[in-house]
C-alpha cells in the first residue's frame, strides 16, 4: 500500500495549532448530499454543481499556452497573478487541444473494454535494478548525485526517487505535494535535479519517479489551488480540482469546507485570542499560530465599511475606499462548473482589487492607522468574550469552518488520503486537473529526465484505467505523436492472494509488495503452524482467528473513522431510489447498515467497475462480500444487502432505466470504490497487523497473516505467473512502507522451524518479565498480546554482536511499541492516547533492556537472539539471490545492501551511512567468499552477493527480462530444504539454488551437511560456471549439493553469458 506518509501522533502541538500529523481518516462521498431532505446524489438546485469529469463536460483551458520549466512555477491556468518563469530547455506548449485530447481519451476509454492489455512488455526504458531513495532536506539531489559512483559500482541502473515536487514545509517524504509545477526547493530545486539527471545520463542510469496523483498536501502556504478554494469557496476556479462535498454541512445552504485544525473548541480558541485578523499586501487573513487563512473577498466590506465614515481620512481616500468596498461587495458568484471562464475572470478581478487596496493603504498613512485600529478592535480583548463577536461574525462568513481537530473524525467533508487531514483528495478524473498536475512531469518525461513513473495509491483514483491511459499520453508531442514505445509505469497496489490486476491497465506491473508474501511462503515452515498457533493462544489468551479480527477491525474503522462517509453513502443511495416505487421504502438506516457490512466483508482493496456492467472477477468479489455480510448478520433483513449487491454489480438499474439515472447510479458506485481500499488499509495494515500477533513476520504489506507458509510449488507458480503477466514488475523486500525490514523478517522466519524452543523461550521470558508490568485499573500493561509481539520484535531487530543494548536501541523500541499499541487501537490510539498505558509500556521496555547485574531477562534473551541471528543469515542471503534472479526487476531500499534491522517508519527512514557502504564495497573484491561468510556480521557478504548478481544482470539483461523459467527438482535426504530453477534464452542459461528451512542443517548450511542431496539441472551440453567463485560443474549430470554449497549457502550457475 500503500505509499503513505509516516504515521505521526494525531494530537496537536499544544498552543501551536499546527497539525502534528495523524492517521485518522474520515472520508466522504463527494457526489452526495449529507443531510436529509437536502441529501441528494448528484446535483441539487440549492448547492453549487461540482461534479466535473464525472459525466460533465471538460473544463476549458483557462489561460491558453504557457511555457514550462524545472525550478519555477509551471502553469496553464496557473495560480492567480502568478507568472510562469521557465527554463528554455524545458519548454513545451500545452493548451486547449491537450485538455480536449485528454478528455476524449478518458471519456471514450471509460465506456469500453479492450485496447492495450497487460502486460506491457516493451518500454522506452526498462530498469535492470532500482535503488529507492527517500529524498528530503537532509538528503537532497546533491547528496544523491554524490553517491552515484557507489550505486553504479553496486550495479544499480535506475534511481527510484520519492516524490520530488514542492511539498509541505519540512516534509520528510514528499507525498504531501503542494505544487506539481515546481520541483521542491528543499531538495535543491530544478537546477539541482537537472544536474542529477545529467550525471545519471553520463553513467547510463535514469530516474524512476514516485508520483502522487490521488491527493495533495494542504499544510503550509504553498498549495495555491487550495488557498484559493479557502478564499473563494465554490466560486474558485480550483473548486473543481478537489474532492470536496460542499453540501455535507450542518448548515444547509452554506457550502463550506471543514478545516479541523484548532487545538480546542472553536469558541475557546477564539476567546483566548488565538485567532486574529491580519492585513498584508492588500489581503486580509485570519491567523492561527503560524497559519494564515485567506479571508473571503465578499466579506471585505465587513472590515472596511466602517472606515469609509472615518473623518480622519481625506475625502479622496474615503472615495477611493468607498469604491473598493462597493466593488468587493458586488463580486459575481459564478459556479466553477457551469461558468469556469467567469470564475477565472472573477479571480482576476479579486487580484486587481486587492492590489488597489494594498496601494491605497501604502499611499495613505492615515488609512493604515485607521485600518490598524479597526483590526485591533475586531481582534477583541482576552477576558471580554463579547469583544470577539465581530471577529466571530467574520470567521463565520468564510468558505471554510475552523473547527477543533477531533471534529474531522466525523464531519470532514473532503476525501482524504487514509486518515490524514492535511492530504486532500484530487479529482484526477477531471481532464483539467490531470493536465495541470502533469505539466511538469510531462516535460521531464519528454526530455528524458524521468524514465518511468511509480503511481502512488492507484486505488484511490475514481477511474484508475482512465488515468493510466492518459498517463501514457505524456510521451506524445503536441500533435499526438510519439516513438511508439510506452512509458515504464508501475502502480502501488496491495493485492490479496491470487488477486490479478485489470488486464486493460497500461502498466508494467506493481511495486512488488506481493513478492514479500511469496518469500514468506517459501521460508516459513507450514508443518509447524498448529504448534505456533497454540503457543500464541496459550501465551496471550487470544483465541480469535485472523478473518474474524479483520472483520472486527473493519467495523471499528468504519464506525470511528469512516462513519460520516458510510452515512453519506447510505442516505445518498436512499435518495437515489426515492423515485423508484419498487425500492423507495428502503430506509437510510437500512442502507447505511448494508453499506457498512458489505465493505467490512470485502476481501480485496477495491473493485474497478467503470461502465454499465461489472466484470466477472469483480462481480464474484461483490457476491462473496454480500454473502458474508448476510451470514454475519442473521438478525438483519437481507433485502437491503441484496439490493446493494445488484446496485454495485450494475444489475440495477436495468437497461430500460433513464440514462441520467443510470449515470448517477454509476457515479455512486465509482465513488464508493475509492473508499473500500482506504478502509481495508486502515483496518488491516494499520490495525489488524498490530492486534493479531501470532507471527509478525507475516504481518507486512502484501502479506496474509493467516497463511503460515506455502509449498515450493506455490513459489514457482507465482514466478511463472509474473513472467507471463508482469515480467517487468518490481520485486520488493524492504520499502519505506514495510512494517519490518527484509533482514528482520528473515530472522523471524527461522522461528517457524523451531517452535518447541520458541515456546520455552516465551514462557521463560514471560515469567521473568511479569514483575515489570504495571497494574492499571482493568489490566496489566503491557497486555499479553503486546508483550508477545514485543518478544518477536526484539528477536528480529536485535543489534549484531550486542550483549548490552544501548539507549539508542531502547529508544527505538520504545517508539516502536508506542506506535504499535496506538495503531492496534485496543487500549490507546492516536486520537485518544492512553498516557498511563503508553508510559507503562515505556517502563516495561526499559526494565527489560537496561543492562545491570540483576537483569535476568538479558541473560536469558541475548543467547537466543544471537542464535536466531545466525540462523537468519541463510534466509537473508537467499532473499537477495532470489530477488536478483526470478522474473521481475529487483528493487533495493536505501541502505539494505548491508544488514538492516529496521522496523516500521519512522525507524526505517533513519540516515544511511553511505561512507561505510562505499568503503565496504571497495574492499569486498579483495576478500575471498569464505572469508566474507566467516565475517558475516559486517554485512559485506550481502553487499558482495548483491554486486555479483547485479553485474550478471548487466551482462545478460535479456536473459533476466525475457528468459524462460523452469522449476528444478532435487533428490536425496534434504531435498525439501532447497529450491532451484533454471532460466533460458537463445543459448544462454542460468541455474539458481538456495536453501530453505535450513535451521536443522546448521549455520551456515554448507558442505557435508547436505549428505546425498543433489540437483537435477535437466541436462545441458557444456559446463556450468559458478558466478561467485568461478568453479565449473558438468552440464549433463546431477549436481551434488555438497559441492554446490561447498563454501557458500547458495549458488548461481551460468552458461553462455
Amino acid at each position: 500500500m500503500p505509499a503513505c506518509p509516516e504515521t505521526m501522533d494525531t494530537r496537536r502541538a499544544r498552543g501551536s495549532g499546527t497539525l502534528v500529523g495523524g492517521r485518522r481518516r474520515v472520508g466522504d462521498c463527494v457526489a452526495l448530499r449529507a443531510s436529509r431532505p437536502e441529501r441528494r446524489f448528484g446535483r441539487g438546485d440549492a448547492q453549487p454543481r461540482l461534479d466535473p469529469g464525472r459525466g460533465g463536460p471538460p473544463i476549458p483551458f483557462a489561460a491558453g499556452r504557457a511555457p514550462l520549466a524545472v525550478g519555477a512555477a509551471v502553469g496553464g491556468a496557473g495560480v492567480r497573478g502568478q507568472r510562469c518563469d521557465l527554463r528554455a530547455r524545458l519548454v513545451g506548449n500545452v493548451g486547449r487541444g491537450t485538455v480536449a485530447r485528454l478528455h476524449r481519451a478518458g471519456r471514450g476509454g471509460a465506456r469500453r473494454r479492450g485496447g492495450c492489455r497487460m502486460p506491457l512488455n516493451d518500454a522506452r526504458r526498462i530498469p535492470l535494478a532500482t535503488y529507492r531513495l527517500q529524498l528530503h532536506a537532509q538528503f537532497a539531489f546533491a547528496d544523491a548525485e554524490k553517491r552515484l559512483p557507489y550505486l553504479r559500482a553496486l550495479g544499480i541502473s535506475d534511481l527510484y526517487c520519492s516524490p520530488i515536487f514542492r511539498a509541505a514545509p519540512g516534509s520528510t517524504h514528499g507525498y504531501d505535494v503542494a505544487d506539481y509545477r515546481k520541483i521542491n526547493p528543499e531538495l535543491g530545486g530544478g537546477e539541482a535535479f537537472v544536474r542529477l539527471t545529467e550525471r545519471l545520463r553520463e553513467n547510463g542510469m535514469a530516474v524512476l519517479l514516485d508520483f502522487v496523483p490521488n491527493h495533495m498536501g494542504i499544510q503550509g502556504p504553498f498549495n495555491a489551488w487550495w488557498r484559493d478554494v479557502l478564499e473563494c469557496g465554490p466560486h474558485s476556479p480550483y473548486a473543481t480540482y478537489f474532492d470536496i462535498h460542499w453540501g455535507a454541512s450542518r448548515e444547509p445552504g452554506r457550502p463550506r469546507v471543514l478545516v479541523p485544525i484548532l487545538e480546542e473548541h472553536y469558541g475557546a480558541v477564539l476567546e483566548a485570542g488565538k485567532l486574529s485578523l491580519s492585513f498584508q499586501n492588500g489581503a486580509f487573513a485570519i491567523v492561527y499560530a503560524d497559519i494564515r487563512f485567506p479571508v473571503n473577498p465578499d466579506t471585505y466590506p465587513l472590515i472596511l465599511g466602517k472606515l469609509v465614515d472615518d473623518r480622519g481620512l481625506t475625502a479622496g481616500v474615503r472615495a477611493a475606499l468607498d469604491q473598493l468596498v462597493d466593488a468587493f461587495g458586488n463580486l459575481p458568484f459564478p459556479d466553477a462548473v457551469d461558468d469556469p471562464a467567469r470564475a477565472q475572470s472573477r479571480a482576476q478581478e479579486i487580484e486587481h482589487l486587492k492590489r488597489r487596496l494594498g496601494d491605497l493603504v501604502a499611499e495613505a498613512p492615515e488609512l493604515r492607522a485607521s485600518l490598524e485600529r479597526r483590526i485591533a478592535q475586531m481582534n477583541g480583548e482576552v477576558g471580554n468574550p463579547r469583544s470577539f463577536d465581530e471577529l466571530d461574525r467574520l470567521v463565520d462568513k468564510q468558505h471554510y469552518r475552523l473547527a477543533r481537530w477531533k471534529a474531522g473524525v466525523h464531519e470532514i467533508n473532503y476525501r482524504r488520503f487514509f486518515a490524514v487531514d492535511s492530504l486532500i483528495g484530487l479529482r484526477m478524473e477531471n481532464a483539467q486537473v490531470f493536465h495541470e498536475s502533469h505539466l511538469l512531469v510531462r516535460h521531464l518525461v519528454r526530455e528524458g529526465r524521468v524514465a518511468g513513473l511509480r503511481i502512488d495509491h492507484i486505488d484511490g483514483l475514481w477511474d484508475p484505467q482512465q488515468y493510466l491511459e492518459r498517463l501514457q499520453g505524456l510521451t506524445l508531442d503536441d500533435n499526438g505523436r510519439g516513438d511508439g514505445k510506452p512509458l515504464y509505469v508501475l502502480v502501488e497496489k496491495i493485492r490479496e492472494r491470487r488477486e490479478t490486476l485489470p488486464p486493460e491497465w497500461k502498466i508494467h506491473g506493481t511495486t512488488g509488495y506481493e513478492f514479500i508474501a511469496q518469500l514468506s511462503g517459501l521460508f516459513v515452515d507450514p508443518s509447524n503452524e498448529a504448534r505456533f498457533t497454540a503457543c500464541y493462544r496459550v501465551s496471550t489468551g487470544d483465541q480469535t482467528d485472523y478473518e474474524q479480527v479483520v472483520y472486527e477491525k473493519k467495523r471499528l474503522i468504519l464506525e470511528e473513522m469512516f462513519a460520516n462517509a458510510v452515512t453519506t453513502f447510505g442516505y445518498g443511495l436512499a435518495d437515489l431510489v426515492i423515485g423508484d416505487r419498487r425500492w423507495r421504502d428502503l430506509t437510510g438506516h437500512e442502507l447505511i447498515t448494508a453499506v457498512r457490512e458489505v465493505i467490512a466483508c470485502f476481501d480485496v482493496y477495491r473493485t474497478y467497475r467503470r461502465d454499465g456492467a461489472m466484470e466477472p472477477t469483480d462481480r464474484a468479489r461483490v457476491n462473496a462480500a454480500c454473502d458474508k455480510a448476510i451470514a454475519r448478520n442473521p438478525r438483519f433483513d437481507p433485502g437491503p444487502i441484496e439490493f446493494l449487491r445488484s446496485f454495485l454489480t450494475g444489475d440495477y438499474p436495468g437497461p430500460d432505466a433513464d440514462p441520467e439515472y443510470r449515470e448517477r447510479a454509476l457515479r455512486w458506485v465509482m465513488t464508493l470504490q475509492q473508499y473500500t481500499g482506504a478502509v481495508m488499509a486502515k483496518s488491516v495494515e494499520d490495525t489488524a497487523y498490530y492486534t493479531y500477533c501470532r507471527f509478525v513476520a507475516l504481518n507486512d504489506v502484501g502479506g496474509d497473516p493467516a497463511v503460515f507458509g506455502e509449498s515450493v510449488e506455490a513459489f514457482h507458480q507465482a514466478n511463472l505467473r509474473r513472467l507471463e503477466t508482469e515480467p517487468h514488475a518490481l520485486l520488493a523486500t524492504s520499502t519505506h512502507d514495510t512494517k519490518l525490514s527484509e533482514d528482520v523478517r528473515a530472522r523471524l522466519y527461522t522461528l517457524s522451524e523451531i517452535p518447541a524452543e520458541w515456546e520455552d523461550w516465551v514462557a521463560e521470558w514471560r515469567g521473568i518479565a511479569s514483575v515489570h508490568k504495571a497494574k492499571l485499573d482493568l489490566l496489566n500493561a503491557p497486555d499479553p498480546v503486546d508483550e508477545y509481539r514485543l518478544y518477536q520484535i526484539l528477536i528480529g531487530a536485535w543489534p549484531l554482536e550486542t550483549n548490552e543494548p544501548g539507549e539508542e536501541f531502547r529508544k527505538r523500541i520504545r517508539e516502536h511499541v508506542r506506535k504499535a499499541v496506538n495503531e492496534a487501537k485496543r487500549f490507546t490510539s492516536w486520537v485518544h492516547p492512553n498516557d498511563a498505558y503508553l508510559e507503562a509500556c515505556d517502563r516495561f521496555v526499559d526494565a527489560l533492556l537496561t543492562p545491570s547485574e540483576t537483569n535476568e531477562f538479558l541473560r536469558s534473551f541475548v543467547p537466543r537472539a544471537q542464535r536466531v541471528a545466525h540462523l537468519g543469515i541463510a534466509n537473508s542471503l537467499s532473499q537477495v539471490v532470489l530477488k536478483a534472479t526470478v522474473p521481475g526487476v529487483p528493487d533495493f531500499y536505501q541502505g539494505n545492501e548491508l544488514w538492516d534491522f529496521s522496523l516500521v517508519d519512522p525507524d526505517n527512514r533513519r540516515p544511511v551511512d553511505y561512507d561505510a557502504r562505499e568503503k565496504a564495497l571497495s574492499a569486498v573484491s579483495s576478500r575471498l567468499p569464505v572469508e566474507l561468510l566467516r565475517g558475516w556480521t559486517d554485512g559485506a557478504i550481502k553487499l558482495w552477493t548483491t554486486q555479483k548478481l547485479l553485474a550478471l544482470r548487466q551482462r545478460c539483461p535479456e536473459l533476466f527480462q525475457r528468459g524462460s523459467y523452469t522449476p528444478l527438482s532435487f533428490s536425496g535426504r534434504f531435498q525439501k530444504h532447497a529450491v532451484g530453477f533454471r532460466r533460458d534464452l537463445d543459448g544462454r542459461s542460468l541455474v539458481v539454488v538456495v536453501p530453505r528451512l535450513s535451521a536443522l542443517l546448521g549455520v551456515p548450511p554448507t558442505g557435508l551437511v547436505w549428505d546425498d542431496t543433489a540437483l537435477d539441472t535437466a541436462g545441458r551440453e557444456g559446463d556450468w560456471e559458478n558466478v561467485f567463485d568461478g568453479r565449473r560443474f558438468p552440464g549433463n549430470a546431477p549436481l551434488a549439493m555438497v559441492d554446490l554449497f561447498a563454501d557458500l549457502p547458495f549458488a548461481v550457475l551460468v552458461a553462455g553469458c
